[in-house]
């Protein structure tokens, strides 16, 4: 079986998440505090930043996940059955 190649762009907008990541992470070690409404999170902003982003990323794929369920559903019920009618 042949393999497909990952276009060049692929790789080059790859590379520029990867340094993009880098630097925020670099820029973000310092130590902080974030204060929500019942606790309080204290560690370095990047892993903070990081939970954070999965986290929503998590929740939207789950809306996502029951909002497109709910859809295939009414879809589901929504189909009719077509009878022939012996013409062509």
């Amino acid at each position: 079986m042949e393999e497909k190649k990952k276009p060049v762009i692929f790789w080059i907008i790859a590379g520029l998440i990867v340094v993009v990541s880098i630097l925020l992470a670099i820029m973000n070690w310092t130590e902080t505090t974030i204060n929500f409404i019942f606790f309080e999170v204290r560690g370095r902003l990047i892993f903070i930043l990081a939970v954070f982003f999965f986290l929503g990323f998590f929740l939207g794929k789950l809306t996502s996940y029951f909002g497109n369920r709910k859809k295939r559903k009414k879809e589901e019920d929504a189909t009719v059955t077509f009878i022939e009618s012996g013409k062509e």
